[in-house]
């Protein structure tokens, strides 16, 4: 039963990609054509730490025998914070900022999968920018992504090394999941400028090159929402902006 379905997803998956959802084309967007201008490139440094406040919750142990042989188990990756309370898979960003048109010349971001797990849990890029998604294990997954602005796909990676590649050109969020494996779960961020991060294992985030000004920073959890404060830099300048949700344990 488990190999039908397989077979399956995959013949879903392959049609999909048939049809050109391996570079999805955005719908046109209703507010693109009255989009602010861009801000110019700038040299100010935004950089901080992103906390939870409270307890964090167990996070639940992942039967992995289904994977592949040799799969290590998994812990679910909702809230994944250090010793510290410091919180991973933050996305931070700021908030309205002018769009800047779609990315050139960015490396790719890569998706892979590992284990039967989405590596890196949240990814972030540009409008643009190309999300390199491939795969580490020897067994087959399907990468079904329930985008919006931007056309939905599903297609099948059957063996280590597979990849494909795709581009957004509408700015969103939304979820990636494989049906062969229901635990299997990554969100994609996508913005029409360059300033955003996702903060690391020590909830730690920079962003670069932005222009002078006071801005509305954005902090986004899966699991607790948004905070956000303010900020202002100077020409060439830094600003410390660290940002904590409450665990409400």
């Amino acid at each position: 039963m488990n190999r039908l379905r397989g077979i399956l997803i995959l013949l879903a998956g392959l049609a999909v990609a048939s049809n050109g959802c391996d570079k999805p084309h955005a719908k046109p967007a209703a507010h693109s054509t009255t989009a602010p201008a861009s801000l110019p490139a700038g040299s100010a440094t935004i950089a901080g730490t992103v906390s939870l406040s409270g307890k964090a919750p167990v996070m639940a142990t992942i039967p992995n025998q289904p994977c592949h042989d040799g799969a290590k188990p998994l812990t679910e990756e909702t809230v994944v914070t250090d010793g510290a309370g410091r919180l991973a898979n933050v996305v931070v960003y700021l908030e309205n900022a002018p769009a800047t048109g779609p990315a050139s010349g960015l490396p790719a971001v890569v998706l892979d999968q590992v284990d039967c797990r989405y590596v890196p849990h949240v990814v972030a890029l540009q409008t643009g920018q190309t999300l390199h998604v491939t795969t580490s294990d020897p067994t087959l997954h399907n990468v079904h992504g329930t985008s919006i602005e931007n056309p939905a796909f599903n297609f099948a990676l059957v063996a280590k090394g597979q990849a494909r590649d795709l581009a957004f050109e509408a700015p969103e969020s939304f979820p990636v999941r494989c049906d062969v494996h229901p635990w299997m779960k990554a969100y994609v961020r996508v913005f029409s400028h360059p300033w955003f991060a996702v903060t690391d294992k020590s909830g730690a985030f920079r962003i670069a090159n932005v222009p002078a000004g006071t801005y509305t920073l954005v902090a986004w959890h899966e699991k607790y929402g948004t905070v956000r404060t303010s900020v202002t830099v100077g020409t060439g300048g830094a600003a410390d902006a660290s940002l904590a949700f409450q665990s409400g344990l």
